[in-house]
């Protein structure tokens, strides 16, 4: 486990999460979409149910000694010419304001940009395998443009302390 702290932001990393076979089993399972404009029905397909939220929920409470519960969980596309600007979820900036925690897993590095920023400036480039996990309600963050193969990811909003 790494923990990166700027400022207030703090981001915790596992490399090495899930296997190669494991990230190639769930990117398989993403469309790829290139270059256009596309929504989140487009971009996402729901995984709340899969056991790869069982898993990791017992693991971050074990770790953080917390009582997480999943809220949602998404396969998620972030196409070439696609970003997202600095955000929370909470509030009325929030996106999934009954998140209190937000965990990605990365399933490809063969892009293009798409790093993961935060507002105080940690910055992640996306590696096969790697887990985040931080404070979605605190912790304003956001993606740098994709620019060249799709990104894909794993993405779980966590309830509960």
């Amino acid at each position: 486990m790494n923990k990166l702290k700027k400022g207030d932001d703090i981001v915790y990393t596992f490399p090495n999460y899930l296997s190669k076979d494991e990230c190639n089993h769930y990117a398989s399972t993403i469309k790829d979409l290139g270059k256009g404009r596309f929504g989140w029905p487009e971009r996402t397909q729901n995984i709340t149910h899969d056991p790869i939220v069982e898993r990791l929920r017992k693991f971050l409470n074990k770790t953080f000694n917390l009582n997480l519960n999943i809220t949602a969980a998404q396969t998620q596309n972030w196409h070439e010419t696609s970003s997202s600007s600095l955000h929370i979820h909470t509030g009325a900036h929030g996106y999934r304001p009954e998140a209190t925690y937000t965990s990605s897993i990365y399933l490809n590095d063969d892009f293009g940009g798409g790093i993961f920023f935060t507002k105080n400036g940690i910055r992640i480039k996306p590696e096969i395998g790697l887990l985040t996990f931080f404070d979605g309600r605190t912790v304003w963050h956001g993606l740098e443009e994709v620019t060249d193969t799709d990104r894909k990811t794993l993405i779980f909003f966590w309830g509960g302390e």
